[in-house]
């Protein structure tokens, strides 16, 4: 059969990925995976700690008005950046591949978050809008074609002058291959990385507000030197 519509053309590009060494981040057979992963020991997200931009930007203001504000958690892993949400007024929805791990930390979250397991490209999302949406790290695993089914899918999610948050792999500090190379092997690697002026125009036309790399060097957060940061506003 030929390709007639982006549809199937979507799902051929799936396929590639899927048929690929790793196979593909994003669906639910990587559930296991996830969660081995993230609860692995050593493993510098096996942590409770915030993101170092998410605490930054909560003490600048730039978040704004937390009490009461509801939070898409996109990609939560364990909660730990959802849970420093919640304990600061927001009511937090985190979703996440990871059904295993998510039932293991659900009795440890605030009453103000709640977990569910889905798949944000093709399942169902949890109904806006939000004054936050948060990616820390799921972005970066997504193949180039579904960066486009995420943005249609997540973007709708914010209200009106909400603020829009991701944490990605940093092009300028760990580079990976070209989009090109992906789509023609299936094979993301561990993570696509991102200049920072990508982060700006692919999530045009949402507004810049903080665009810049992370800092390992603040106490009481999590930051590596090979990610980078941004907030954006609707």
């Amino acid at each position: 059969m030929r390709i007639g519509n982006v549809d199937e053309l979507f799902e051929e590009l799936d396929r590639v990925v899927a048929e690929s060494r790793r196979g593909d981040p994003t669906s639910t057979d990587a559930a296991d995976f996830w969660t081995g992963m993230l609860t692995r020991e050593g493993h510098p997200l096996n942590m409770r700690l915030p993101d170092e931009p998410l605490v930054d930007w909560y003490d600048r203001g730039l978040l704004g008005d937390l009490d009461g504000a509801r939070v898409l958690d996109v990609g939560c892993g364990n909660g730990r950046n959802g849970a420093w949400l919640a304990e600061r007024g927001a009511d937090v929805v985190g979703v996440d591949l990871a059904a295993p791990l998510l039932d293991s930390v659900r009795p440890e979250l605030p009453e103000a978050m709640t977990v569910t397991a889905l798949d944000v490209l093709r399942d169902p999302l949890p109904t806006g809008p939000f004054d936050i949406v948060y990616d820390s790290g799921c972005f970066h695993h997504l193949a180039p074609h579904r960066r486009i089914t995420y943005r249609e899918r997540i973007l709708p999610l914010l209200a009106p002058g909400g603020r829009y948050a991701i944490v990605a792999f940093s092009q300028e500090r760990q580079p990976s291959p070209s989009d090109r190379d992906v789509l023609a092997s299936g094979d993301l690697g561990g993570g696509m990385s991102f200049l920072l002026e990508d982060l700006e125009r692919i999530f045009a036309p949402l507004h810049p507000l903080d665009v810049r790399p992370v800092r390992d060097d603040v106490p009481g957060t999590f930051g590596a030197d090979f990610l980078n940061a941004a907030l954006l506003t609707a």
